[in-house]
Order: C-alpha cells, then sequence, then structure tokens
C-alpha cells in the first residue's frame, strides 16, 4: 500500500472556510518523488487552493464505500487543500510488515481493539486523531420468526451451529466473546463460564472458518436459516438490499459491543503532523450534516450509539465493554490453541482392577460412556487413535495394544467412519480387562508413537486413563521415564501427555509428574460421579494452564 510522501500541504487562500460545501475537485497532475511516493498538485483548483496533498487512508471495507462517497462529494477546499484516496484493508493489514516502506497515512479500523491489538504486538503508541466516526452494534440474526431468546452472550457462544466466523481474525466474530466476558466482569454469569464455552466453540473452527465474511453468514442465514454473528449495519444492508428474506437482529439483555471506526494517523517521521490533522478534518467531514445523512443511510449509528431512526436496527441497547484489555487477549490466545485441531492417542486402562464397582456400574463402564461423550466434541477434522492397556496385554512382553489407528474422524474405511470404528472400539473395552497395570512402558511408547507420525497443524497429544499405580517389575522406572520424556520432547514439535486419574486408587503425584514432564494437564475424578465430566474435561484439554 503507497503511502503519501508529498511536498508540504497549501493552505486555502485568504477568505476562505474549511467547512463542507462540497463543490467540485480540479483537474490533478501527478508528480512522482521517489519509489512508492507522490503529492498531488491541482492545475485547476477551483475555490483558492494553490496545490492539494491526496492522504492514503486505509479503512475497513464495511466502512469504506461511505468514506469515498463522503469525501468524494467534498471539494479540496472544503477540507483544507486536502483529498483522500480510500483503500479498503481489513483488522491489521493496514500496518503492513516490519521494515516495510510506505504505509497508509490514516488508519480507520472497525475497532479500536485493533488499535490496542497493534500497540501490544508492536510496542508502537498509535496516534488517535478521532476516537470515533461512526459506530454498530454486533448482534445475532436470523430469519423473521426463527429467533431465539438469548439472556446472555454466553447463551449465544453455547448454541450448536451457531455462524460466527473466526475470533481470531474478525472483530465482529470475536465481539460475543468480548461481550460474555464483560457479562462475567458484572457478575451476570460465572466467571469460568466463557473458557468452557469457548472449547466446542473452537473445535468446530474448520466449520467456522468458512464463515469469515458476515455478509456470507447473513446469505445462508436467509437461504438456509440458522443464526449468525454481524452488526445491524450489515444486516440493515441485507434486509435494504435484493434479499427477498428479512432478517431479524437482536442484541441479549445484557447488551451488546459496539464497533466504533476510530481514526488513527500512521503517518511516520515528518509527515504524521501534518496526518494527524488530516484525520481529524476526515472526522469533522463524517460528522457533518451530509457525513451523518450518508453514514445512516448506510446503516451505521454514529459516535453517540444513537439508535438509528424509523425501526431500523436493534433499537436502544446498552454498550458492553471490557474494562481489561489483557483478559481479552488472555482468552483469544487460548482460543488461538483450543482452535487447532486435535490429533490425540487415548490410551485407556484395562488393568484387572477397572472391573471393581463404582457406585451402581464398573469403572470400566463408566470409562465407556466417558469416552463416547468425549469423542462426540470432537470436529470431524480431529485426529484420534485408541490402545487399552494391561501388563502384557499386546503379547511378547508388551503391555499395550492398538484398538484403533489415529486417523481422522471422517475417514471412511470399507465403508465405514473412523469415528464409528472408535466408537466400536471403545465399546470392547470391558471385555479385555484383566492383570496389572503396565503404566511407565506403554507412557513413553504412546508418547513416541504420536511423536512419529506429528502433525504441524494440529495439537498432538496423549491422553492416558489410569486407576491405579505401575505394577509392571519389568518396566522402567518413573525417573527414567520423566528424564526420557524431557529428553525426546522436542519444543518445535511438541507432544503433550494429559493424565486422568479415576478414583483415589490412582496414583495422582505420579500421573501429574508425567503430564508436567510435556506440559500437559493432570485430572483426577475422585468419586464415580465424577469420572464423566472429568474424563470430558480432560479429552478438551490442549495445554497446561
Amino acid at each position: 500500500m503507497a503511502g503519501r510522501h508529498s511536498a508540504p500541504r497549501a493552505k486555502p487562500a485568504a477568505g476562505t472556510s474549511p467547512l463542507v460545501k462540497y463543490g467540485a475537485i480540479g483537474l490533478a497532475a501527478v508528480v512522482v518523488v521517489g519509489a512508492g511516493g507522490y503529492f498531488v498538485v491541482d492545475t485547476f483548483v477551483g475555490g483558492g487552493c494553490d496545490s492539494v496533498t491526496e492522504y492514503v487512508v486505509a479503512a475497513d471495507p464495511s466502512i469504506s464505500p461511505v468514506l469515498t462517497e463522503v469525501t468524494s462529494a467534498a471539494s479540496a477546499e472544503d477540507l483544507g487543500c486536502r483529498r483522500y484516496r480510500i483503500e479498503a484493508a481489513s483488522g491489521m493489514e493496514p500496518l503492513g510488515s516490519p521494515g516495510q516502506q510506505a504505509g497508509p497515512d490514516l488508519w480507520v479500523p472497525d475497532s479500536s481493539q485493533w488499535v490496542a491489538k497493534a500497540s501490544s504486538g508492536t510496542g508502537t503508541l498509535f496516534d488517535v486523531a478521532a476516537q470515533s466516526i461512526a459506530s454498530t452494534p454486533v448482534v445475532i440474526a436470523a430469519r423473521g420468526g426463527d429467533m431465539p431468546f438469548f439472556a446472555t452472550w454466553l447463551t449465544a457462544l453455547q448454541l450448536s451451529g451457531l455462524k460466527i466466523g473466526d475470533p481470531l481474525t474478525s472483530s465482529v466474530s470475536g465481539a460475543p466473546i468480548v461481550g460474555a466476558l464483560s457479562e462475567a466482569a458484572a457478575g451476570t454469569i460465572a466467571v469460568d463460564a466463557v473458557p468452557g464455552a469457548l472449547v466446542p466453540l473452537a473445535q468446530a473452527q474448520a466449520a467456522n472458518m468458512h464463515q469469515t465474511d458476515p455478509s456470507a453468514r447473513l446469505a445462508a442465514v436467509a437461504s438456509d436459516g440458522g443464526i449468525a454473528i454481524a452488526t445491524e449495519q450489515q444486516v440493515v444492508g441485507q434486509n435494504e438490499g435484493d434479499s427477498a428474506v428479512r432478517l431479524e437482529a437482536t442484541a441479549p439483555n445484557s447488551g451488546a459491543v459496539f464497533l466504533d471506526y476510530p481514526v488513527v494517523a500512521t503517518a511516520t517521521g515528518t509527515e504524521h503532523d501534518d496526518a494527524r490533522e488530516a484525520g481529524v478534518t476526515l472526522a469533522e467531514v463524517m460528522g457533518s450534516e451530509a457525513g451523518r445523512a450518508a453514514l445512516a443511510q448506510r446503516g451505521f449509528r454514529g459516535p453517540d450509539k444513537a439508535p438509528l431512526v424509523a425501526g431500523r436496527g436493534v433499537g436502544d441497547v446498552a454498550v458492553l465493554t471490557v474494562s481489561d484489555p489483557t483478559e481479552t487477549a488472555k482468552v483469544l490466545k487460548r482460543y488461538a490453541v483450543l482452535a487447532l485441531p486435535s490429533r490425540a492417542l487415548v490410551v485407556e486402562d484395562v488393568s484387572g482392577s477397572m472391573a471393581e464397582k463404582a457406585g451402581p456400574e464398573t469403572r470400566i463402564a463408566l470409562t465407556v460412556q466417558a469416552s463416547e461423550t468425549g469423542a462426540r466434541l470432537f470436529p470431524d477434522n480431529a485426529q484420534l487413535g485408541l490402545w487399552a492397556f494391561s501388563i502384557g496385554l499386546g503379547g511378547n512382553g508388551q503391555d499395550y495394544k492398538e484398538l484403533a489407528p489415529i486417523r481422522r474422524l471422517d475417514e471412511n474405511v470399507d465403508g465405514m467412519s473412523h469415528r464409528q470404528r472408535l466408537t466400536d472400539a471403545v465399546r470392547t473395552l470391558p471385555s479385555l480387562v484383566k492383570g496389572g497395570t503396565g503404566l511407565y512402558d506403554t507412557t513413553l511408547a504412546a508418547f513416541r508413537k504420536v511423536k512419529e507420525g506429528y502433525d504441524p497443524a494440529a495439537i498432538n497429544s496423549v491422553i492416558l486413563l489410569t486407576d491405579g499405580a505401575n505394577e509392571d517389575p519389568s518396566t522402567i522406572s518413573l525417573d527414567e521415564l520423566l528424564a526420557t520424556l524431557k529428553r525426546e520432547q522436542d519444543p518445535a514439535r511438541p507432544v503433550i501427555i494429559v493424565t486422568i486419574g479415576i478414583t483415589e486408587d490412582a496414583d495422582a503425584a505420579v500421573l501429574q509428574k508425567i503430564s508436567a514432564a510435556t506440559g500437559g494437564t493432570s485430572h483426577v475424578a475422585r468419586t464415580p460421579a465424577e469420572i464423566p465430566g472429568v474424563f470430558v474435561d480432560a479429552m478438551r484439554s490442549r495445554a497446561a494452564g
């Protein structure tokens, strides 16, 4: 994106006023001053400008058309002998890569959260010339008559099949998470409820990635139904466009997160002050009567967030914000990890003690139930395999046996999906119960198996479940196991071990050491009632912390 590298901006002739009059702009000649840079001098400028300087404005695609419309209709004189060239760019794309020579003079992202994220990531304190030139709340959209009731954003996040897009690359998609965090801070929902809601959402990210464009999400809702996340402005545009299907928009009782469209001066060096002045003028133009009218016509609210008129939009709605931006960053960082596909080998203890009663059921029966529930949490792009272990189970002194190889759940083999084969294999576990617990050799073998087929585009893990301690006298020692795991762990290709202890019989201290050696987490179900919940939590676990 070429930036402006121009001569000093000429001032309007005496007696003229920089009020927006929307006069004509004269013919222009481009004077090249170097690679990627130029300034514009009008060869015929009406109204008192000796020359006109062009400023490049990188604006979010949602607002760039109206910025072009308003600034193009204004005369150069009324813009302070300036001209604005609006270029559509999303997120932090306008900032380019480190060392990039030319960038825009001004940046208008859809949310000030991008400014905070850019500052945090680069250590640069960005100069905001105007806090907001427009606004629009992020809403929930559905076809007329299909809209459920949402008390909170948490309930929206928990909705199966929610068309949300990617919260990591879109402030629209991230707004429901920010809204839920705001609700948690206000005590409306439990503080720990948000991370839990993000697990299934993130693990369905492969589907969400195909919903990145809000306009496409709304078109899908109009044609096929469902619930989508979009902005009020986008829903208004959909309803007032060519679509024959009218969409409803709503916000939960708690309120909505607003996009605020700040103006940021991004020019550097001697050009920065001029760019900042140009940013202030741009905000004034958009705040003029003509600017407000153009914004409203396209479904935008003003910076004051006042509702749209004539029944357009969701009406008056409370504003949700997060007082601590670092908390949002922390949650989104965890989401980024959760959104990676899973590649896991589930390793289940079938030693004789698993036949003991845990309430009305045996330990192994409860484990089978929990395993089936846990497996359903994973999307089709997850890769899962299953081993069982007890002393000598695999024959020839081997304590483990493969019941299902690591494959994608949607892979079809001989007419059956791997998900179904895995479920069938889990159901055979009770028939294998016998013998002692061969924990250490099995753990190391499972770690090496996952590492052997490492997938750099996934979280690679071993999920190991046992109700006892190692009982194999011929195995390696615990110290040898821990030392080997640490030695063979490759920080660039990490494999984590998630351990699950079943009842008080499990050696929780040992399991914790095994997990910690690889950066994994350790869980214990101390009572029968806890087994299903703990197992599911462990299967969803992606990393320590």
